[in-house]
């Protein structure tokens, strides 16, 4: 029977990372159990964008370290990182989001991510493209961006193989027991036993797996759903800065020769389906398409090049769970923003494994003990999601 010192349930973009720090940092019998192939689910069916600009400490910090860490992993194996520096400007609808805005501009600072509050009059030289009468403002990051997320996941795949460690597809976890030392987990592949089991399944895994342990992991799933215009106004330059109406809950950025918008619906409930491909919601679509014309009139009459949807997985906080409930067994969950904090949280998580620590993040935004009394900090700069 196969041993190993860590094995990882779910090939994904938080799983890989995890194991690409454990192995970097020199752990060699590691494991990854994924249940179709390595990036397959949420992780190249996302948008790929990556934003410094967070609304609490935790998710400023894992989009900054995650940013560098993509670079990093490109040079590492010489091959193109995916990532695309563009900047991204993030549009307050509102006088409350106006003044939330320019505080977390403070916190941004502090986090070391440069970061400033615009007025429309200064955004409207910037960019003209915009009918700033809309709102009241923004913040800017010069140095966020966006990647390709097939580049990403081939990248860290890669980068996980040649490291030595060992990556089953095709492979679901059925059964997880505990032994006197570890557990022992057997999966459609076959059976193995692990001093030490990450539970980083994604949307469609992470509470299942949680429940063969009795453990509630509170990780569910939404549609979200993007949509790409093959061409691009001539208005547009050609890497323009990402635009993010948060009140909205929508965002722009460029992709190929054209344009990709992504929406997600605030009365969008959660669902319980093991598909990772759900249906387009053309109603909504349409109803929410007089807004992003509007804010950006050169985009009325874009041809439809291509439009899919996603499971993003979310907690009741939008903020991530790095914690070990169980001597053994550890708990990865993005909180909505796999691709944006993926490397980061690997990082994290391998730090918990093997130092038994998570340094520079509070404690009351990772843990999963945080739920019991929740309501403490959310993070603010996030799509919106289900109450429940």
């Amino acid at each position: 029977m196969p041993s190993y010192d860590v094995l990882i349930i779910g090939g994904g973009n938080l799983g890989l990372w995890t194991a690409y720090f454990l192995a970097k940092r020199g752990l060699q019998r590691i494991a990854v159990c994924e249940r179709y192939w390595a990036g397959f689910g949420a992780t190249t069916r996302s948008a790929g964008i990556v934003r410094q600009q967070g609304g609490s400490e935790t998710a400023v910090k894992l989009g900054k370290w995650s940013r560098e860490l993509y670079q990093e992993l490109g040079r590492e194996l010489g091959l193109g990182s995916g990532f695309v520096e563009v900047g991204y400007y993030v549009l307050a609808s509102t006088p409350e989001e106006r003044a939330a805005f320019q505080e977390l501009v403070t916190l941004r600072q502090r986090c070391g991510v440069e970061n400033t509050w615009l007025e429309p009059s200064e955004l409207a030289q910037r960019l003209p493209f915009v009918d700033w009468s809309r709102y009241l403002g923004a913040t800017y990051t010069p140095n966020d961006g966006f990647v390709y997320p097939q580049i990403v996941a081939r990248n860290i795949t890669h980068a996980v193989l040649r490291a030595g460690v060992a990556l089953f597809e095709e492979c679901e976890v059925q059964e997880i027991e505990p032994l006197a030392s570890g557990y022992r987990v057997r999966t459609t592949r076959g059976t193995f036993e692990a001093e030490r089991v990450v539970d980083a399944a994604g949307p469609r895994g992470a509470r299942r797996i949680g429940e063969l342990l009795g453990i509630d992991v509170p990780v569910s799933a939404a549609r979200h759903q993007i949509v790409s215009f093959p061409t691009r106004p001539a208005d547009l330059p050609a890497n323009f800065p990402m635009l993010f109406v948060l009140a909205k809950g929508y965002y722009l950025r460029p992709d190929e020769h054209g344009v990709l918008l992504g929406m997600s619906n605030p009365e969008e409930q959660p669902d319980p389906t093991e598909r990772f491909l759900l249906e387009f919601d053309w109603d909504y679509y349409e109803r929410l398409k007089p807004d992003w014309e509007a804010t950006i009139p050169a985009l009325r009459g874009l041809p439809i090049g291509r439009a899919w949807t996603g499971s993003i997985d979310y907690t009741p906080d939008h903020l991530p769970i790095i914690d070990e409930p169980r001597f053994g067994f550890y708990v990865l969950a993005a909180g909505g923003h796999g691709m944006m904090w993926g490397p980061a949280l690997g990082m994290k998580m391998a730090e918990l494994i093997l130092d038994e620590r998570v340094s520079d993040l509070p404690d009351e935004e990772i843990r999963l003990s945080r739920f019991q009394e929740p309501g403490k900090v959310r993070d603010a700069i996030a799509l919106p999601f289900p109450t429940r």
